[in-house]
C-alpha cells in the first residue's frame, strides 16, 4: 500500500492560497503586536521562532524531487501539508514523489506525519540537491507572485513592484514608490534568513514610529516621510528601483513588494524610450 494512500481521498482544497495569504496577515498582525515595547534582541529571537517553527512561513511545492527540502526546515511534515495544496497536477506529482522516497527509505510514515529518516537528512544536505532546490524554490515564489499580480491587475495594467534585499536603509527606499507594502510576499520567500532580516528591520521601523503595521500592511508615517527625504538619509542609503514584476522577480535573491499599478502603454513607452537610447550609445 502506497505510504500516502490515505491523502488521494481528500475533498480538493480551493482558494488554499487567498485562505494561506489572509492567514499569514492575520499572524503578523498578532507578532507584531507582541513586538511592541521589546528590545530588539528579544523581538529579533520571536520573529526568528516565528520563522523557523513555520508560523509566518509558506513552503512552495512544485512537484519536483527537490520537494524534499521540506524537511530542511523540519524533521516532520503533516499529511495536511500535501493534502491541501491547490493544483492537482502538482499534488499527484508530489504523492508519486514522496511515494517513490518511501520506497528509498528517505521519509517514512509516523501516524498523520511523514518523517524523514537519517539517510534523507543526508540526501537532502547534499550540495547538488541543496542549489536544485534553492533554484526550484525560487522560481516557484516568482511564478506565485507573478500569478498574484495578475490576478488584482485590469487588462490594460502593469503590476509594478520593488525587490527588497534586507538592508535597513536602502529597503526603506521602497517608500519613494509607494505609502504601504504588504508583507505577505515577504513571510513567503523560500529565503527564510532574509524574510527575518526584513521583518527585524521593519519592526524597527515600526519602533522609530516610521512605519505603522497592520494586518501584515506596511504604511509610511508623516516622521517615516520626513526621514525618508532628509539629507542624511539619503546620503546613507541606496534608492532602490521600481521595475515589473517580471523584472524585479528575475533579480537573484529579491524579495518582491508591490509598489503601484500603471497603464500597460505607459510602461511599453519607457522601456521602447530606454531601448532607443541605448542603441544610440
Amino acid at each position: 500500500m502506497s505510504t500516502l494512500d490515505e491523502i488521494s481521498g481528500e475533498i480538493k482544497q480551493k482558494t488554499q492560497g487567498a485562505v494561506q495569504f489572509i492567514q499569514q496577515a492575520q499572524h503578523l498582525f498578532e507578532y507584531f503586536a507582541k513586538l511592541a515595547g521589546k528590545e530588539d534582541s528579544a523581538a529579533d529571537n520571536l520573529i526568528s521562532q516565528a520563522l523557523d517553527n513555520g508560523e509566518l512561513s509558506s513552503f512552495s511545492f512544485t512537484g519536483q524531487t527537490t520537494d524534499l527540502s521540506y524537511f530542511s526546515q523540519s524533521d516532520t511534515m503533516p499529511l495536511s501539508a500535501i493534502r491541501n495544496i491547490g493544483d492537482e497536477s502538482i499534488k499527484e506529482a508530489v504523492k508519486q514523489n514522496f511515494d517513490k522516497a518511501a520506497q528509498q527509505g528517505l521519509i517514512e510514515l509516523d501516524g498523520d506525519n511523514i518523517r524523514i529518516t537519517a539517510k534523507g537528512k543526508e540526501y537532502i544536505s547534499q550540495p547538488d540537491f541543496v542549489r536544485a532546490a534553492q533554484a526550484d524554490q525560487t522560481a516557484a515564489y516568482q511564478k506565485s507572485v507573478a500569478k498574484m499580480a495578475s490576478a488584482n491587475t485590469a487588462e490594460n495594467e502593469v503590476q509594478m513592484c520593488v525587490g527588497l534585499r534586507g538592508n535597513y536603509y536602502n529597503d526603506f527606499t521602497v517608500f519613494n514608490h509607494t505609502d504601504n507594502i504588504d508583507l505577505s510576499t515577504v513571510i513567503n520567500h523560500p529565503n527564510k534568513k532574509l524574510s527575518k532580516q526584513i521583518l527585524s528591520n521593519v519592526k524597527k521601523w515600526q519602533g522609530e514610529n516610521f512605519v505603522d503595521v497592520k494586518g501584515g500592511i506596511v504604511t509610511i508615517t508623516q516622521k517615516g516621510k520626513a526621514v525618508l527625504a532628509s539629507a542624511g538619509f539619503k546620503a546613507a542609503s541606496v534608492p532602490l528601483t521600481e521595475g515589473t514584476v517580471a523584472a524585479v522577480g528575475n533579480v537573484p535573491g529579491a524579495v518582491i513588494v508591490a509598489t503601484k499599478k500603471v497603464a500597460a502603454a505607459a510602461v511599453k513607452a519607457v522601456q521602447t524610450g530606454a531601448a532607443a537610447i541605448t542603441q544610440k550609445r
